[in-house]
């Protein structure tokens, strides 16, 4: 099928790395919108930002990299030599830019995956038909929006059409690959209008519409179920001889290839249950996609795999193989409780069914919602706060009320509660303080291009973000240090009120002093209480109520365009400024250290092995926290050698969520490796391994980091594991 030329995936990657690092850049796009949005004043604000995306589509680079089979310039694209503007252009640009305003992510900005189906089945020159059919049923408000996507739809074709004619130079310029570079030229000149007939030009609209978004200032895009909307024509190809499966498994290469240049986190789920009748929707697409995961090896595509008690074996061994590698994923998750979640949230069935991961591992329903928008909690304060009464053991100001001297567990436990919900209600009135002047102004910031592929946004009439999807976006935030907080729960039940070994004074005595003079009383506390991570149910538990009480609060809220305030527990890299945050704590943890990473054991303290973990794991009811999860896992790479080593990986998973557990992320790198790319980072650039949501080289990560990585205890897998 491939005319001869062609370049391998280590080609590409090497073509535009090399591009990347090929000289200085600034940031062109700033200066093409802001001549847009200049010409435009007076004009309907929607349409004004259609036109500043169409500018920045119409005037950005367009490297060709002959050999390449997939065509496209995603976030580089915004970037053009240093020197080619002036700073006093640059800084003129961004302040009316500014003076515009934007979204961010807080907003609602990114974090998104569109109707790529849509996309596909209709193409560009389909949706603007679309759009047209709904146009007389408008109001107002809705024909002018509605007009504003038809802008953005013309701007997308003409990028499109823009790659037709350096792609012809190259062809002359460089014969040897000049066949495929005509070819390329000839499909973009088609797909400009009409939806695409092939598995080829299928994956090559879904990255052309990916890169406008990200041409847009829009990070942490995904592609959504890669695997299932692209299926139909993997399957018409090879029955029509059009395909091999070789040729489509060098086409999703060349794909993980791009979206790997600059780390932007990108994620494509894969696998799952189909949405009209929940049957396993694993296909050979699944299989493609991990293989191409692991043969580009880089930070950057991010990959999550939907799992549940049908997902072949030889699937999730896949899943094993790749994840050996270690690259970090994919995160394998048990779609169950997700699932379950979502339709306890009110999302009919088979929405929910067809649930995507954006950026990191948050979930949301793909074509259908609003962007996604987070924050982090950190509820092991509100601990402190409930045993200090209210005081800041860090700073000793009063910062939330004094809930009393607890006579009794149970009492204290209130007050704990009290002082989270407290907090949550507080992170919930900032958040709605960031969203609500865009929201009370929605039409000034709308996403033309971005709501063409949303339902219901073209019947409505609305953007995105004003009404115009099924669902509304969500905003979640990530609970740190659940396992920190049923830890310290533990020890203060046992040590305090049934053995009272120590009074409460004496408590706060120990953590003010961050332990000097009280070491035998802080091994105590932290190896005499059972913690979180180790198959005991008394400790578990503690955690699990933590989970449901937590989740409550935040089901009571909405945000101000009504969608969900969701918890979910992940963390990221937070959980080290979350330490920082916080004075010594009653699990022995010693101020401003980190807290445990999301909902992981406290690294160093699940010491029973990895099935202990996960029957720890299981007992979290994760269906409440179904804005996503993350727990990270260490294993010792010499038990995943060979074949054995596969399965053995394999049975952690599917016992893990027989259990009840619902996600997974390991780290597979030897600590000794660790160690010394800690020392010697120039001879590890290539290191990659998995941070919390997002895999990145190690040698780039701050030091603290990469001790906390470091920090993680090292499961061995036993053969009965």
């Amino acid at each position: 099928m491939f005319p001869a030329g062609c370049l391998d995936h280590l080609g590409v990657a090497k073509a535009w790395r090399e591009y990347a690092t090929s000289r200085r850049w600034q940031r062109g796009a700033v200066v093409w919108r802001a001549e847009a949005l200049t010409a435009t004043e007076g004009q309907p604000m929607t349409r004004r930002r259609a036109l500043a995306l169409n500018a920045v589509l119409a005037h950005g680079p367009l490297p060709v990299m002959p050999g390449e089979l997939l065509v496209g310039i995603g976030n580089l694209g915004r970037w053009v030599a240093e020197g080619t503007y002036s700073e006093a252009r640059l800084t003129a640009a961004q302040a009316v830019v500014d003076r515009v305003g934007e979204r961010g992510f807080h907003s609602h900005a990114n974090h998104h995956a569109g109707d790529y189906a849509l996309l596909l089945r209709l193409g560009f020159g389909g949706l603007r038909d679309r759009v047209r059919a709904h146009l007389p049923q408008q109001d107002a408000k809705g024909q002018v929006f509605l007009e504003s996507v038809l802008v953005a739809l013309d701007g997308a074709s003409e990028h499109l059409r823009r790659w037709v004619r350096p792609l012809s130079l190259a062809a002359q310029e460089f014969p040897d690959q000049g066949s495929l570079l005509r070819y390329q030229a000839a499909m973009l000149e088609r797909l400009a209008d009409a939806a695409p007939a092939t598995f080829w030009e299928a994956l090559q609209v879904v990255y052309l519409y990916h890169c406008m978004m990200q041409l847009d200032d829009r990070a942490a895009m995904a592609l959504g179920r890669l695997d299932q909307y692209l299926y139909p024509f993997y399957q018409a190809d090879l029955e029509a001889g059009r395909l091999t499966a070789d040729e489509a498994q060098a086409l999703l290469d060349h794909l993980f290839a791009k979206i790997t240049i600059d780390e932007d986190v990108q994620n494509i789920v894969v696998a799952g249950t189909r949405p009209a009748d929940g049957a396993d929707a694993t296909n050979p697409l699944s299989y493609h996609i991990l293989e191409a995961c692991k043969r580009i090896g880089r930070p950057g595509g991010n990959c999550t795999a939907r799992l549940h008690a049908g997902t072949p074996d030889a699937f999730i061994e896949k899943c094993a193989e790749v994840i050996r590698t270690g690259i970090g994923y994919p995160a394998v998750t048990n779609e169950t409780l997700i699932i379950r979640g979502l339709v306890e949230h009110g999302y009919p069935l088979e929405d929910a069914r067809d649930y995507c991961c954006v950026g990191c591992i948050e979930t949301q329903i793909q074509g259908k919602q609003g962007p996604w928008a987070d924050g982090r909690a950190n509820p092991l304060h509100a601990l402190n706060l409930a045993l200090f009464r209210g005081v800041d053991s860090l700073s000793g100001k009063q910062v939330g009320p004094d809930t009393g001297e607890p006579a009794t567990f149970e009492d204290f436990y209130q007050a704990f509660i009290t002082h989270a919900h407290l907090q949550i209600r507080q992170l919930i009135a900032a958040a709605d303080s960031g969203q609500r002047p865009h929201f009370e102004r929605a039409e000034e910031f709308t996403a033309p291009l971005l709501s063409a592929l949303v339902s219901d946004c073209m019947a409505r009439g609305r953007d995105v973000n004003d009404g115009g999807a099924r669902y509304p976006g969500c905003f979640g935030f990530g609970s740190m240090g659940i396992a920190s907080i049923a830890d310290s729960l533990a020890a203060l039940r046992q040590f305090v009120y049934e053995e009272q070994r120590f009074s409460l004074d004496e408590v706060r005595a120990m953590l003010r002093a961050d332990f000097v003079g009280c070491e035998a009383q802080r091994q105590l506390l932290l190896r005499g209480a059972p913690k979180f991570g180790n198959d005991i149910e008394a400790v578990d538990s503690l955690a699990a109520r933590v989970v449901v009480d937590l989740a409550a609060e935040y089901r009571r809220h909405r945000t101000p365009e009504g969608g969900h305030y969701f918890m979910l527990m992940g963390s990221n890299v937070q959980n080290i400024a979350g330490g920082h945050e916080l004075g010594a704590t009653p699990d022995g943890r010693k101020a401003g250290t980190p807290i445990s990473d999301a909902s992981s054991p406290t690294f160093g303290r699940d010491v029973h092995g990895p099935t202990a973990a996960i029957r720890s794991l299981g007992r979290i009811p994760y269906h409440l926290a179904v804005g996503g999860n993350v727990v990270n896992m260490k294993l010792d790479p010499s038990a995943l050698a060979g074949a054995a080593g596969l399965r053995r990986l394999a049975a952690l998973i599917r016992t893990c969520f027989e259990l009840g557990g619902q996600e997974l992320q390991f780290n597979t790198t030897d600590s000794r490796v660790l160690r010394d790319a800690m020392g010697n980072p120039e001879q590890y650039a290539s290191l990659v391994v998995r941070v919390s949501g997002f895999s990145a080289t190690y040698v780039h990560l701050d030091r603290s980091v990469q001790q906390d990585i470091l920090s993680r205890t090292e499961h061995r897998l036993e053969s009965n594991a």
